[in-house]
């Protein structure tokens, strides 16, 4: 009777503390958050075309994009001094406050007709790593529903090997694509939900 009182008692002592922790995180989480609404809005729902849309994204992706500011492997002034100023695991939640957010679809305009021409080339191209829905997976993030400007952009800076990645996959494909095929691929999954 005293050891199932006892092992009761701890099991209620370690959900309450894991559950107050991780309360703790995403509090801290969203706190830390605020640095970020400014370009990327309230819960990562950027109101932009050009600024991409952080909520619901996978932590994993933005851990290790926040990182690359860090360090200067990715390159945009404003980004490189916010990374700097947090520690590896204010980086987490933040990430992880982000990825918890539901995605908002911000119905950025885009073209039916180009879309309908960057279907067959993102079964080709992109679908390995962002999936066959743009939702992303393990290799690569959530494209779908991203600005079409904001798409174009980053597409167009992995062609010119501005933009790196540890998955330098991104640049040996986007090389052959014309300014034709980017603009499809952006509308594409600009269109998904």
């Amino acid at each position: 009777m005293k050891v199932r009182f006892m092992r009761g008692w701890l099991v209620s002592f370690v959900i309450v503390f894991v559950s107050g922790t991780a309360h703790a995180d995403t509090s801290e989480g969203f706190r830390l958050s605020q640095t970020c609404a400014g370009c990327h809005g309230t819960a990562g729902a950027s109101p932009g075309n050009t600024i991409p849309i952080l909520g619901g994204q996978s932590a994993r992706y933005l851990i290790e994009t926040m990182r690359a500011y860090q360090i200067g492997e990715r390159e945009f002034y404003v980004m490189n001094i916010i990374a700097k100023a947090f520690t590896d695991t204010q980086l987490a939640q933040i990430s992880h406050w982000f990825s918890s957010q539901p995605w908002v679809d911000t119905a950025t305009p885009n073209r039916a007709s180009l879309a309908a021409n960057g279907a067959p080339i993102a079964a080709t191209k992109c679908v390995e790593c962002h999936g066959l829905n743009g939702k992303g997976g393990d290799l690569g993030p959530r494209i779908a529903g991203q600005p079409v400007t904001y798409l174009a952009k980053v597409i167009r800076e992995y062609k010119a090997s501005k933009r790196t990645s540890a998955n330098a996959v991104q640049m040996i494909i986007a090389r052959d694509l014309s300014e034709g095929d980017i603009e499809a691929l952006a509308h594409y999954y600009s269109r998904l939900r």
